[in-house]
């Protein structure tokens, strides 16, 4: 009793076994209470994950706060090692659905597609960048500032790419065509977010475009060539399935941390790795069913968990005044993307059903806009009220996503079956 006494006290829990606990038992419950109240079970864990957040019971919390009766240094390593866990967690979360999508890509069809890829991704990010800027210039004083924010618009996260592989149309045109767009937005996006940087530090040079046109390229290059030929090879001798597995994880975290040195975010790397892995891991294979299952068991679902404690629900209760800004921010990223969806439907005569189903895709924003700003905020360039917009803007966009995806893809699968 002492002891639970002890960790209530102790709020938010610093014990990385406390905090692994929880998250297990949250993912845990997902599913049931996702079945009585007819929602996805994505939305549930966001739900979960803001109940659970230090805006709400404060049980769980990912940045330093606060200092334990262990005594001070011992705090503070704990206090680091909690948010290396949970930070970790969220990150390797988004990794592995980047890297699910990379290598459950239907490449046939990319090569077909890939003007319509082209196409929409610079849609994708070209219309909410547009958006975005322009709501920088109204509600900031600064132009790099209203840049940032519209760099902020653009990018989304594939937070729902899990309903599509479960109702079974991963292999579908649109979900091929929304994937694709999404690593060009990324790509795009934090190549305008370097510049950004290197502007707002007083460092554009010759090193920036060596990456941009030289060193990204080059890692494209090599990971698409070596990963196949060193696969076979290690696959061949090694028929463990653990082995394999562990092999696929080491090319993910090769690859992306490459990514992370030449100056670009691991998630670029880890659709890089997952492209690169595309042809030696067949979809039906008992890798690939493998790599599936421990990260929609486990990694996708703790990574859901954090978008949701990063939400502050306070906000329209402490600074009334943003909430009107907080609208019209949502309405406009919501819409920039809508308007792209449509745009892309139209040109490549998609049904309505197909067009909502690539928006409720490309509609959340998470990890990537959270970077961004975070960078925004530390550089002064968006105030702490901006900021606590966007982290509404991130839990709303991963809420309403997952719904509007879950409802139309099922009625993409629906035709599919009729028509075979």
């Amino acid at each position: 009793m002492v002891a639970m006494l002890n960790v209530y006290q102790n709020l938010p829990l610093i014990d990385p076994v406390y905090i692994f606990g929880v998250l297990l038992l949250t993912i845990l419950i997902a599913p049931a209470i996702a079945t009585i109240l007819r929602i996805p079970s994505l939305v549930v864990l966001i739900l979960l994950g803001t109940v659970l957040g230090t805006n709400i019971l404060g049980i769980l919390d990912r940045s330093i706060v606060g200092v334990s009766s262990l005594g001070l240094e011992q705090s503070q390593q704990l206090l680091l090692h909690r948010q290396s866990l949970l930070q970790g967690l969220e990150k390797f979360g988004l990794l592995y659905i980047m890297l699910i999508a990379g290598m459950q890509m239907d490449l046939t069809k990319m090569k077909r597609l890939g003007l319509c890829v082209l196409i929409f991704g610079l849609l994708t990010f070209g219309i909410p960048f547009y958006v975005g800027f322009l709501s920088g210039q109204l509600i900031t004083s600064s132009l790099l500032a209203a840049v940032l924010l519209g760099i902020i618009y653009s990018p989304h996260t594939l937070v729902s790419y899990p309903i599509v592989v479960r109702v079974g149309i991963a292999q579908q045109e649109i979900v091929s065509v929304a994937v694709g767009g999404t690593i060009v937005t990324s790509v795009l996006t934090l190549t305008s977010l370097s510049i950004v940087q290197s502007i707002h530090s007083a460092s554009v040079g010759a090193f920036l475009w060596i990456k941009l046109l030289f060193l990204l390229p080059l890692l494209v290059i090599v990971s698409l060539w070596g990963i196949p030929k060193i696969g076979r090879l290690f696959l061949e001798k090694n028929t463990e399935l653990s082995s394999q597995f562990v092999f696929v994880l080491a090319c993910l975290f090769v690859v992306a941390s490459v990514t992370l040195i030449i100056g670009f975010d691991p998630i670029v790397g880890a659709f890089i790795a997952g492209l690169a892995l595309n042809r030696l891991v067949p979809l039906q294979s008992p890798l690939m069913k493998q790599v599936e299952f421990v990260g929609n068991s486990l990694f996708i679902p703790i990574f859901l968990v954090t978008v949701g404690i990063l939400s502050n629900p306070k906000i329209f209760f402490t600074k009334p005044e943003y909430l009107g800004v907080t609208c019209f921010a949502i309405a406009g990223a919501i819409g920039a993307k809508f308007l792209a969806s449509w745009l892309a439907g139209l040109a490549f005569k998609f049904t309505f059903a197909e067009v909502m189903t690539v928006f409720g895709l490309t509609m959340s924003r998470a990890a990537l806009v959270l970077v961004i700003a975070v960078f925004g905020k530390s550089a002064n360039l968006i105030d702490e009220g901006i900021f606590n917009i966007v982290i509404a803007y991130i839990v709303v966009t991963c809420l309403v996503g997952p719904l509007i995806t879950d409802l139309f893809s099922k009625r993409v699968a629906e035709k599919l079956l009729l028509s075979k």
